[in-house]
């Protein structure tokens, strides 16, 4: 069995203005290109190294396989505090930190958003949120359970019934890059298992307002409420309630590691709150053989690798005759045209894993 690692070079995108007129150079994690218009335009560079399995040693295959990992000893003393200030002062608190950490001042934390007008959209992408709306709808609803009863023996009968939880709070991330379809996959199980109180936490636009896009899906799969805050502070909020926020019983969604460490201190806090699980980096595994088209493994490792730098994707090629060159360009090539090709990039560099077999 041989093993490939593929080590994709961190790179970006991006356009400004320039005072130089005309100059170029090239280095090893990226090419730049000025013109002399004023712009300039960093492509992206991938290279892959290959290594064989039988050559490496036990402890450089376990580097290989190894998994990110987060200590969260240091961030737990930063996230406490907050959690606390947030018990104590609610929305000011809740204020403070968003224009704190966004730079960003709100005058109202939470909108209710039955009172908010559904946001226009272009028509493809709406098209698209419906579509993804009926799908996941479809997929939950077949998972509803009908009420069981057992007679355990004579004169004794034992029932399973499933209730929804009262209130729920959904985390949206919205940091690096906006995650409608977390809202929506949050958002409709919520709905479809009836529980009256919604609340959606989302970071704020530098304006303050919703993102369109997940205002739709937001209105669209029964959210009650949404909490114009991210981070601990968002966590923190729906754990004890304020006086505008609802407080939920438990609390669903991904995040960064300061979401993930609010989440675990208050799970066991006197918030009395359940998690759904403490999330970690994104993580995707792709098997695949010599019929399985190059443009879906570069996707489908991409989707995940797009997440952050410590995301990790790794690709599982069965049997011979598979292209790795036509992977590798493919991968380099959806890369460039990705809006998020800086992210996916530099968590490739070097969690992305091609093993051979």
């Amino acid at each position: 069995m041989d093993t490939q690692l593929l080590c994709f070079n961190r790179s970006n995108i991006s356009i400004k203005p320039l005072q130089n007129r005309c100059f170029g150079f090239s280095g090893s994690r990226k090419a730049c290109h000025f013109f002399p218009s004023g712009l300039t335009y960093h492509t992206i560079r991938c290279s892959m190294k290959s290594y064989n399995l039988p050559e490496l040693t036990p402890t450089e295959v376990q580097s290989l396989k190894a998994r990110p990992r987060i200590d969260f000893s240091s961030i737990f003393s930063m996230v406490n505090p907050i959690v606390d200030d947030v018990r104590k002062r609610g929305d000011a608190s809740v204020k403070d930190y968003t224009e704190k950490f966004d730079k960003v001042k709100l005058e109202k934390v939470v909108e209710n958003v039955s009172e908010l007008p559904v946001p226009e959209l272009d028509a493809a992408v709406k098209e698209a949120f419906d579509v993804a709306y009926d799908n996941i709808y479809a997929f939950h609803s077949a998972q509803k359970s009908a009420e069981t009863s057992v007679e355990n023996m004579k004169g004794v009968r034992c029932k399973r019934v499933s209730r929804s939880i009262g209130s729920v709070g959904l985390y949206v991330p919205g940091g690096t890059a906006v995650l409608p379809s977390t809202a929506l996959m949050l958002a409709v199980p919520a709905q479809i298992a009836g529980c009256k109180t919604i609340v959606l936490a989302t970071p704020p636009s530098q304006d303050g307002s919703i993102c369109k896009e997940v205002l739709y899906c937001a209105k669209k799969a029964g959210v009650t409420h949404i909490l114009k805050a991210g981070g601990a502070q968002a966590i923190s909020a729906m754990a004890w309630g304020t006086e505008s926020c609802p407080k939920v019983e438990k609390i669903f969604g991904p995040g960064n590691q300061y979401v993930t460490a609010a989440k675990m201190i208050l799970q066991n806090s006197e918030a009395m709150i359940s998690i759904d699980m403490p999330a970690g980096p994104s993580e995707v595994l792709v098997i695949a053989d010599r019929y399985a088209s190059p443009v879906h493994i570069a996707a489908d490792l991409l989707s995940q690798a797009e997440h952050g730098p410590d995301s990790q994707v790794v690709l599982v090629i069965v049997g011979d005759g598979v292209d790795l060159n036509a992977i590798e360009e493919e991968i380099s090539k959806q890369c460039k045209s990705l809006p998020r090709g800086e992210f996916a990039s530099e968590s490739t560099e070097p969690q992305l894993h091609g093993v051979c077999s």
